[in-house]
């Protein structure tokens, strides 16, 4: 009796029968093989012994063989018992079919029977029969197979499903006998190609500093390759991630990926947003591409971020469906920055010491509970930063602002994505205050229009007459002074009889000594900055000023959250800030302390619309020292009752009590036994956090 098994199959099982008592493990190191190998090892030795009628070889959970007597007694005593390996492996049938399906979605040529036939070295019937196993294995995949005169055997169906089918036969072919190499052979891969493929996929490792599974790493190069042969042939797939893929070259893994497609040609950029997503997840699912229904359930996700951003900062946003159509716009390659981790560049984030732009931040994170439920996940701070640079731009362009008739106008192009456009766009509008920038563009659209405007600032060069000034994405102050320089020295924006901050340092450094010369030119430019270059004006009054004397309470006892905002309205009241109905209207409104209404987790801030009987700005604060509950289970020792008639002289109040709320003088504020404690502590944070203006 014999069994025709390939060469290293037949050695595991020849070590089986002569070491029964050997473990998986033991197994797995002997013959330096994967868990899958030996599984697939196992499962050929147990049919060939089912065509014998034996019993199968059993594996327990804890790694050891069950091997039947029978067995033992027939084949024990080596090689001989088992029959010579077969000089050329015969594939199963299930292999046979496996291989069918790789030639069909790699083929180049036309695949009749007899392709087939030669390939796989086996007779007409048995290749009939594997085409019909061929035909039900698809169908899981939703696919059929179909054969016509002219087009030969194919498989029909959605494209998306035959990508699915080939990743997966390239994972099972893996796991077989010189599975690689088989893959090679009958898919027709060029082994210079597999090798450059190879080292751009290492490079990737290296460069995200993550490690590819070996099973992976040996697949991976072959499916780009196979995939990438599919869309040159035309082969695309219809879903349409609605990105450009250079939206998403804000991130360094679309930065990696970049390396291994960048001179493939011939792929529309839906195939290379497809390549890059591939390269960078394990599984590709329909579910995650940015389809109409989703795009509808992550807008009413933004209106939920906006609505409770009003009711957070106590403002009502102008315009609003145009700041959502500009953040669903920028909300697309956030979309699959968010679903795949992709991490953004952004030194511009990591930089950023605007006091008030944080603060910003922090009232929109307080506010991203709906898009949380929609992504069923954190958002990553650095996406909410960008989030609070729109909604902060917005409420600066929603001023009424009259600007000079002579001012220019310029433009930004950025070939990057949209997230870094909007960081060189506030960068420039802050630092040349003089100048109106209009819009933001990539380069392919600056070509397609024309604009009237005098100036273009560039992240690349272009070919234009318009004066056309080259900047980087990212500017150090150094970069910052040196381009403010050039651009007033070459254009007609500085008169001789204008003053200009440049002006007033070269007159100063005439006469005087300057101990710090960057700093003193930042607080000039500061001085000649309009009001809409800033993401919100520095205003009074600040918290010092109006937290003093009886606005500052300390309640020792325990007390209910009506009885503090009756306490916290009384001093509000004298001073004509409110009438009663204000804190009639906010216990109607707050029966309790509400989440959204409490910053940081640390201090509460009651407060409603103006109509309510605000008619002045004013604060009050109360320090609870037993606390008041909160529906998490924990206690808020800190409430602020906020009254104002003034939109964006309180949210610079806001934005004082966002930072407030993260420093350890809030809780000093809070430990502190008398009312001139807490001005101590206060008057510390006002002066360390308008020096750091």
């Amino acid at each position: 009796m014999t069994m025709n098994l390939e060469e290293r199959t037949n050695q595991i099982f020849v070590e089986l029968i002569n070491n029964p008592q050997i473990t998986s493990k033991m197994l797995c190191k002997k013959f330096d093989l994967t868990r899958g190998q030996l599984n697939y090892a196992l499962k050929k030795i147990n049919d060939s012994l089912l065509d014998e009628k034996l019993s199968e070889i059993k594996r327990t959970k804890n790694g050891h063989f069950l091997i039947a007597n029978e067995i033992l007694s027939i084949y024990k005593g080596g090689d001989e018992a088992l029959g010579e390996a077969t000089e050329d492996y015969v594939f199963s049938s299930k292999e046979r079919a496996a291989l069918i399906q790789l030639m069909l979605l790699s083929k180049e040529d036309y695949l009749s029977l007899n392709h087939f036939i030669d390939e796989l070295k086996v007779s007409r019937n048995t290749v009939l029969r594997d085409l019909k196993e061929v035909t039900q294995a698809i169908q899981g995949y939703e696919l059929d197979l179909k054969y016509t005169r002219q087009k030969g055997y194919f498989i029909h169906g959605d494209e998306w499903n035959k990508r699915n089918l080939l990743s997966d036969l390239l994972n099972n072919l893996a796991t077989t006998y010189n599975g690689i190499q088989l893959i090679i052979q009958f898919a027709n891969i060029d082994a210079q190609q597999i090798q450059t493929f190879n080292k751009r996929v290492e490079l990737v490792e290296e460069e995200l500093e993550v490690q590819f599974t070996d099973e992976r790493l040996k697949t991976l190069p072959l499916l780009i390759i196979l995939m990438i042969r599919r869309a040159q042939r035309g082969k695309l797939i219809s879903y349409s991630f609605k990105i450009n893929y250079r939206e998403l070259t804000d991130t360094k893994e679309y930065l990696a990926a970049d390396r291994v497609i960048w001179d493939v040609d011939g792929l529309s950029e839906n195939e290379r947003v497809y390549l890059t997503m591939l390269l960078l997840t394990t599984n590709l699912s329909r579910g995650d591409i940015l389809s109409v229904k989703e795009i509808n359930k992550m807008k009413e996700a933004l209106e939920g971020v906006i609505a409770n951003f009003e009711k957070i900062a106590g403002v009502s946003l102008e315009d609003k469906e145009k700041l959502l159509d500009r953040l669903l716009v920028h909300m697309r390659p956030a979309y699959y920055r968010i679903k795949y981790h992709l991490n953004l560049q952004t030194k511009f984030y990591q930089e950023n010491k605007d006091a008030n732009l944080f603060s910003l931040f922090y009232l929109v994170k307080e506010a991203s509970g709906p898009l949380e439920r929609f992504f069923e996940q954190p958002i990553p701070d650095t996406e909410l930063f960008f989030i609070s640079l729109f909604i902060g731009s917005h409420i600066v362009e929603s001023s009424e602002i009259i600007h000079p008739e002579n001012r220019k106008r310029a433009i930004i192009v950025c070939p990057n994505g949209i997230s870094i456009a909007v960081l060189l766009e506030n960068t420039l509008k802050n630092l040349l205050p003089e100048i109106d920038f209009v819009a933001t563009m990539s380069a392919r659209e600056f070509y397609r229009t024309e604009h009237e405007t005098e100036f273009i600032f560039s992240a690349v060069p272009l070919k234009t007459e318009k004066k056309v000034f080259v900047v980087s994405n990212f500017l150090s102050e150094q970069e910052k002074r040196q381009l403010r320089e050039r651009v007033l020295r070459s254009t007609a924006i500085v008169q001789s009889e204008i003053v200009t901050p440049e002006k007033i340092l070269a007159v100063v450094k005439k006469h005087a000594e300057i101990i710090d010369e960057a700093s003193f030119y930042e607080e000039l430019l500061d001085l000649f900055a309009p009001k809409e270059s800033k993401i919100l004006e520095k205003k009074r009054p600040h918290l010092i000023d109006l937290l003093k004397g009886e606005t500052i309470q300390i309640f020792e006892e325990a007390i209910s959250w009506n009885d503090v905002l009756d306490a916290l309205a009384i001093p509000l009241e004298r001073q004509q800030i409110i009438t009663e109905d204000y804190i009639q209207a906010l216990k109607k409104e707050m029966p309790s302390l509400p989440p959204y209404t409490v910053l940081r987790n640390k201090i509460a801030l009651p407060h409603t619309v103006s109509e309510a009987g605000a008619i002045g700005v004013g604060i009050s604060l109360g320090i609870v020292k037993k606390g008041i509950p909160t529906e998490d289970g924990g206690k808020i020792h800190t409430v602020i009752l906020l009254a104002s008639n003034d939109k964006e002289e309180h949210l610079d109040l806001i934005f004082e009590m966002m930072s407030l709320a993260g420093e350890e003088q809030l809780v000093a504020m809070e430990e502190a036994k008398t009312k001139e404690d807490i001005r101590k502590a206060l008057k510390k944070f006002n002066d360390d956090y308008w020096r750091a203006k």
